[in-house]
């Protein structure tokens, strides 16, 4: 498994942006062409929505987060492409513990599940599900660092915009990343789920507005965002475009678009330097104001990245979707 192609977008792109600007839905498994198009009803449908997130104590919220990603490397001296196909998988519980006096809130995540799948020129190259026997693990690189993750709990602490400011309990799950497996497994999970990436996970609410908007209106979200490649630079602008039945729930609609582009780099943990030439975002979530929560929320990422190591240079296309659904809560 090639880390560059594979380690380095999941986690310096796709998680970072993902939970920047994607959120969740009822339904889990449904596909993402599931949306009903019925509008609400004629005098409720140009009425404004709060965009506010309203955690409740005691409750569960278990997620689901659907990455697929196809992946062109054009290698000097090759006739043809290197193409690969990616599908991660993941389940985790998110817990409000309690609100704080800074109007934040202080969040649990516990892993529940974690798969994947990877396809090099059509042929399975990997393939790894948590729920399975952990007999075939053998000689898969990821499997010991992947099952370490199922149990594992951090907390988050968010300020009143859902920023998260600080995150506890990564120290506990490095150890049970060690004591899984082999050093150099250490190194690949922090590849592909840095202490930044996993920060994000906790900023659930960063694309919302924790306001009322108006049918129309826009607004904007700029971050810079730490990852193993230097810093992103996130330029995102959100528009609420109507009122919509969305998977049994009567949603504000809100379509989003924007670029990511790479502010600093570094090869200290990858071992190259990667540079963000192009990166275009669009994507769509379904707000529902009356629990406070986005029910769904679908992305779509196209770019294309330079990579300088010491011997050559390479330039490497990805499409990503992203979908990151509520299941349930309990």
């Amino acid at each position: 498994m090639k880390k560059i192609l594979i380690l380095l977008p999941l986690g310096a792109v796709a998680a970072s942006v993902l939970l920047a600007g994607c959120s969740k839905s009822k339904t889990a498994g449904a596909p993402p062409g599931g949306t009903s198009n019925d509008s609400a009803t004629a005098e409720t449908a140009n009425s404004p929505a709060d965009l506010t997130i309203k955690w409740t104590p005691g409750k569960t919220y278990a997620m689901r987060m659907e990455f697929n990603q196809g992946t062109e490397m054009k290698v000097p001296n090759q006739p043809d492409p290197v193409k690969q196909e990616v599908k991660l998988t993941q389940g985790f519980d998110l817990s409000p513990v309690k609100k704080l006096d800074n109007g934040g809130w202080q969040l649990g995540l516990r892993f529940e599940t974690e798969s994947m799948d990877v396809t090099a020129a059509g042929r399975s190259v990997m393939s790894f599900d948590s729920t399975a026997s952990a007999t075939p693990d053998t000689n898969n690189p990821v499997a010991p660092f992947m099952r370490a993750m199922i149990g594992a709990r951090l907390e988050y602490f968010t300020d009143a915009a859902g920023k998260v400011t600080k995150m506890e309990g990564l120290d506990d799950l490095m150890k049970r990343i060690d004591a899984a497996g082999k050093p150099q497994q250490r190194v690949a999970f922090q590849q592909m789920f840095s202490e930044d990436t996993l920060k994000r996970y906790g900023a659930v609410s960063e694309a919302l507005p924790n306001r009322s908007v108006n049918l129309g209106e826009s607004w904007s979200v700029k971050d810079d965002i730490a990852s193993p490649i230097g810093t992103l630079a996130l330029d995102m602008k959100y528009t609420f475009k109507n009122w919509e039945q969305h998977n049994d729930h009567r949603c504000a609609h809100v379509a989003s678009a924007g670029d990511i582009s790479s502010k600093s780099t570094s090869a200290a943990m990858v071992g190259a330097v990667i540079e963000i030439q192009s990166g275009k975002i669009v994507g769509e979530y379904w707000f529902d104001p009356e629990p406070g929560m986005i029910v769904d929320a679908h992305d779509t990422q196209d770019i294309t990245l330079k990579i300088t190591t010491r011997a050559e240079t390479m330039k490497q296309q990805l499409n990503q979707q992203v979908r990151v659904s509520l299941v349930d809560v309990q």
